[in-house]
């Protein structure tokens, strides 16, 4: 008896089911790796925040209470002026000059052992990268850099410092805080910005450091400026950090400089169109690099970091202004 086998070839249909079964695992790895990618980045970036909270302390600690002034500027380093007398060294000796102390970075650098490239840990361009370095070489030779992002790294450190209320800053704000910072001459000018760590009053919640990027001056819908945009397409950072108001007129905050708008993303009108301004920006998603719900870190005044939507941050000033104690009404 002649017996047969008979074969089943699969149906176009169920090629399909298989191939469409194996699209969708492709993409549930690709997702999963994404995450974790994303979740490390974000690691790497809490460390080097905590790093640079810590030497902020260190620094508070040097020099009995008071905070580094965050952003001096350069007109205030000439003779007969406030800080005519500071000096900053590199490990080689040589003097940075005044163009390059005028933001914290550099006053900040010894306390951290001097491993500027901290200030960069969550920079992905290798070839801005090269760039800094090239300038840091150019420093420790005696020769001012040359990088094509103005400042180079005094300027454009991935994490900015909530400056206008911490230390305080002498040229950025607008007309909002012009005139308040803590070196006016003006004897009868209260400062906007805590000068001691004895007069903040939460600590624990302030933030001093975050990941910015910089605003394009004048923009009306976080249009970050063109002219520093890496090579990989990623917003390189900015020295100040903009908190999302900047002055407070009875129980409302005024003047604000950013939100969380339409769809997750940032809107912002900074108000100071001639310098710029550095927002809270979430780097580790690079789909949703505005997204407002996005993990964004930050660094307390504590040296305690976390982890936040920048949405939650965006109208509670408890966090950002070391002298507000409720969270007030805000304009929307």
């Amino acid at each position: 008896m002649q017996h047969t086998m008979s074969r089943r070839a699969f149906t176009l249909i169920e090629l399909l089911i298989v191939v469409a079964m194996i699209a969708v695992l492709v993409g549930i790895v690709a997702v999963s790796l994404r995450g974790v990618g994303a979740a490390a980045r974000r690691t790497e970036s809490l460390g080097a925040l905590r790093q640079m909270a810590m030497g902020y302390t260190s620094y508070t600690q040097d020099y009995r209470g008071q905070l580094l002034p965050g952003y001096i500027d350069v007109t205030l380093f000439a003779p007969n002026e406030p800080f005519e007398n500071l000096t900053i060294s590199l490990p080689s000796g040589e003097e940075i000059p005044p163009a390059d102390m005028q933001s914290y970075v550099w006053r900040l650098a010894p306390y951290m052992d001097n491993t500027w490239r901290t200030f960069f840990q969550d920079m992905s361009d290798a070839g801005l990268m090269a760039e800094f370095t090239a300038d840091y070489q150019k420093l420790l030779a005696g020769n001012p850099p040359t990088s094509s992002f103005a400042g180079g790294i005094s300027e454009r450190p991935s994490f900015g410092l909530n400056s206008i209320f911490l230390g305080g800053d002498s040229l950025h704000g607008g007309a909002a805080v012009n005139g308040l910072h803590p070196w006016t001459g003006n004897s009868t000018v209260e400062p906007i910005a805590a000068t001691r760590l004895s007069t903040v009053v939460n600590p624990t919640r302030v933030i001093v450091f975050a990941p910015t990027a910089k605003a394009d001056p004048g923009g009306s819908d976080a249009v970050f400026d063109t002219s520093v945009i890496g090579r990989d397409g990623t917003e390189v950072g900015f020295c100040e950090l903009r908190p999302p108001f900047l002055d407070g007129t009875g129980t409302k905050w005024q003047n604000r400089q950013w939100m969380i708008g339409a769809h997750g993303l940032m809107v912002a009108t900074p108000s100071d169109a001639n310098e710029g301004a550095g927002l809270p920006i979430a780097r580790t998603a690079r789909d949703m690099v505005r997204g407002g719900s996005e993990p964004f870190p930050v660094a307390h005044l504590d040296v305690s970091t976390s982890v936040q939507p920048l949405v939650e941050l965006s109208n509670d000033m408890r966090r950002w202004d070391p002298s507000e104690v409720q969270l007030r009404g805000t304009d929307q």
